[in-house]
């Protein structure tokens, strides 16, 4: 570290002052408390001194200089008495693909099975709570869907089960046949995610419990980290990869639009101070851009001072982490704004009945890779997709009915496509699929695949047993050359009017 002149060089403090201003959140973070306070003792010293006028400066150098020799003096004891800090690790919590039901033996029960063993989920019917406690002590599921009354039993009274649940941190959905205040709190107190009341529309069940099972077997999200000290910031991606969250560290600030837009982060974490542009500067350039407006953006600063730490905020911040932060607060802090994030992005993005983005959030995703495709010279297959007869469908049995269709083609959808690949609610009963380095020939050998598996779904209406199939176009970067993406769709969607054609029933 480079010590202050006597002269109170500007230079010299500003560079002390970025130094120290390191140390104090590293040192924490590493394990290396009391260094930590002596740092930012250092960086509120630079700051007072290079506040006063020069005459002043002189004054108050010694006690700076001091200060500096204190904390050199202090690193090489922690170094000679090996004092390297307990880093802790939390591991994500890893939980078999598998729903336990607790609810009264009405119709929609069998449909509700039915449908979610065909997406190949395990599915357990309990009869009663104390079968669930048992049940409990060996296995472990993703959710449990009870009724708040079960054999003229309240679920909110089994306290033994409500422990057993909150132990193995099972997530809760709730049903009701009348909608209460009070059966609501109750439910908010045992930490239940979803609560239906009767009538219960199955595709909104299906789609609420894939999307929570969903929630549990993929990544937690992505977060682009801004962090002047390399050392810390590869701690920081190291321990929320170990949460299963996707990490990127921005290399050169003057990228960080380029290298944003590939990553396409759900979270920004980002240094308050850095050497060349601070924070709320970085911030406020990122707004500029409409890709960007949506985008959490947390300050990670040693900055105490909460008049600094608003202002902050008030330029482009959305959030405000305090350095040192332990490892397992860091994962924690990061994943529960991660989680309302996605939240509200899905709210934003996606259709309420299928789950899928919407019309013109697939299409931003097709431009994103179609720019991607280009810039890494890998292939780009876009499908479109249309439910065969659905008209007959919604006339025949009903739009309740036809919703259960549309669901179902969604679920299959998501559950088919890679992580990479994105599904799409186009309109009405037609979907697009956006798929990554993926070939025409690799395209429709997948899709061949899913419209298998769609015409094998059997719908109930009443007495009435029925089945579906759609017709599917592809359109490939593989096959030939586009200049923009919209050019992809169109071939795409010409090629599924040549499959309606054709007779239906297949892909083109």
């Amino acid at each position: 570290m480079v010590q202050a002149t006597a002269d109170g060089d500007a230079l010299d403090l500003s560079y002390l002052l970025a130094e120290a201003h390191k140390l104090a959140g590293a040192c924490g973070t590493f394990g290396y408390y009391e260094l930590g306070v002596a740092a930012r003792q250092i960086e509120q010293l630079v700051k007072d001194v290079l506040d006063k006028p020069t005459l002043e400066q002189q004054q108050v150098l010694p006690l700076l200089k001091q200060a500096v020799t204190d904390f050199q003096t202090a690193v090489l004891s922690a170094v000679h008495e090996g004092k390297t800090g307990n880093i802790q690790r939390t591991q994500p919590n890893v939980k078999p693909s598998s729903i336990w039901i607790l609810l009264p033996d009405e119709s929609f029960v069998t449909d509700l099975i039915t449908q979610l063993v065909a997406y190949g989920h395990h599915v357990l019917r309990l009869q009663s709570y104390h079968e669930c406690f048992e049940k409990l002590q060996t296995q472990t599921p993703a959710i449990i869907f009870s009724d708040v009354l079960v054999a003229g039993l309240d679920f909110f009274n089994q306290s033994a089960l409500l422990k057993r649940i909150s132990e193995q941190q099972v997530r809760l959905v709730m049903y009701s046949v009348q909608d209460d205040f009070s059966l609501r709190i109750k439910a908010a107190q045992q930490r239940a995610e979803a609560f239906f009341i009767l009538p219960i529309v199955i595709p909104q069940v299906i789609t609420t419990l894939i999307e929570l099972i969903d929630k549990e077997t993929s990544n937690v999200g992505r977060v682009a980290i801004v962090e002047d000290d390399q050392l810390l910031a590869e701690h920081y991606a190291l321990v929320l990869n170990s949460v299963g969250i996707k990490t990127h560290i921005v290399q050169h600030i003057t990228n960080i639009v380029s290298e944003l837009m590939q990553f396409q982060p759900d979270l920004l974490l980002m240094d308050l101070y850095m050497p060349e542009y601070s924070g709320p500067e970085i911030a406020g350039l990122l707004r500029q851009y409409q890709a960007f407006k949506r985008l959490p953006i947390v300050f990670l600063s040693s900055e105490m001072n909460k008049t600094l730490q608003i202002q902050a905020l008030s330029h482009g911040g959305d959030d405000f982490l305090t350095k040192p932060i332990d490892d397992v607060l860091l994962a924690q802090s990061v994943k529960v704004r991660l989680a309302r994030s996605l939240e509200i992005k899905n709210l934003i993005e996606k259709d309420s009945l299928t789950n899928l983005i919407k019309h013109s959030a697939i299409k931003q995703v097709a431009d994103l890779e179609f720019e991607r495709a280009l810039r890494h010279g890998t292939p780009l297959s876009i499908v479109m997709l249309d439910i065969d007869f659905f008209k007959r469908v919604n006339d025949n049995y009903g739009h309740a009915t036809g919703d259960v269709v549309i669901t179902a083609l969604a679920t299959l959808l998501s559950k088919r496509i890679r992580k990479t690949d994105k599904a799409g609610r186009y309109g009405g009963e037609e979907f697009m699929l956006v798929l990554p380095d993926c070939t025409a020939a690799q395209a429709r050998i997948l899709v061949n695949s899913i419209l298998d598996s769609f015409s094998q779904l059997r719908f109930n209406f009443q007495d009435d047993h029925f089945s579906c199939t759609f017709s599917a176009g592809v359109a490939s970067t593989s096959d030939n050359s586009f200049s923009r993406s919209a050019q992809l769709v169109e071939t795409a969607d010409a090629a599924l009017y040549k499959a309606k054609q054709a007779g239906r029933n297949q892909v083109v």
